[in-house]
């Protein structure tokens, strides 16, 4: 899997490097992992959006930092691109989307619900794994899956313990994760990050500006922000 770009890797209150979201683009298609408040804004100032037919959403929790923007880009892709979207979910978490679409004002029909089983771009499928994060929400992290590996991104979780599985993965090459500055008994400690170190972390979701300067100065990977 090529590495993510991402349209903001900040944590909800860090406004300098904006709402997480990320996305991969691969020929005509798009897939873009939760939806930030400003991601339609930043797609279309990047031409991010330009040539592409098929878009695929994932969403990894229901936090508004998270989905703030979702309404607005389902919106955008029907009447201006004529593109209807495909949200990838499962059984038990297209509740919750349609609690929260319905609550906004997305109709039904400018989406297509699709499971996670059902997914493929060119190689790449996924799986979306319950996750330890807020005890109010359904919270899933994402494993990706090509013919070269296994590709872990987080979401927002507590689950230190799955990540230092992953690191210790042969097949897992790359593992995308939250960080702020302390649990807060929701969110990964930086120091609990460093106790496991590795060139397959990638450190995105910045609880604040300190932690993503004092991650640069110790050497982490830091995701790629357009």
């Amino acid at each position: 899997m090529e590495k993510l770009k991402f349209l903001g890797i900040g944590g909800a209150t860090n406004v300098e490097l904006g709402s997480n979201s990320s996305f991969l683009k691969i020929d005509d298609s798009l897939l873009l992992i939760d939806v930030c408040e400003s991601a339609t804004e930043k797609l279309v100032s990047n031409n991010i959006l330009e040539g592409i037919k098929n878009v695929y959403i994932t969403i990894t929790h229901t936090h508004f930092d998270h989905v703030a923007g979702i309404g607005v880009l389902i919106w955008y892709l029907n009447f201006e691109l004529n593109i209807k979207p495909n949200i990838i979910t499962n059984d038990k978490f297209i509740t919750s989307i349609k609690k929260l679409f319905q609550i906004t004002g997305v109709d039904y029909d400018l989406v297509n619900f699709i499971k996670d089983d059902e997914f493929k771009m060119d190689d790449l499928t996924l799986t979306l794994i319950p996750t330890a994060h807020s005890t109010s929400l359904d919270c899933y992290g994402i494993m990706f899956k090509d013919s070269n590996g296994l590709y872990y991104y987080t979401g927002d979780t507590k689950d230190i313990n799955f990540i230092e599985k992953c690191v210790n993965d042969d097949n897992v090459k790359t593992i995308y994760t939250e960080v702020s500055e302390f649990t807060y008994d929701v969110h990964i400690a930086y120091s609990d990050l460093l106790k496991i170190k590795s060139d397959k972390l990638i450190l995105m979701h910045f609880g604040s500006m300190k932690i993503y300067e004092q991650a640069k100065k110790d050497g982490f990977n830091i995701a790629n922000l357009i």
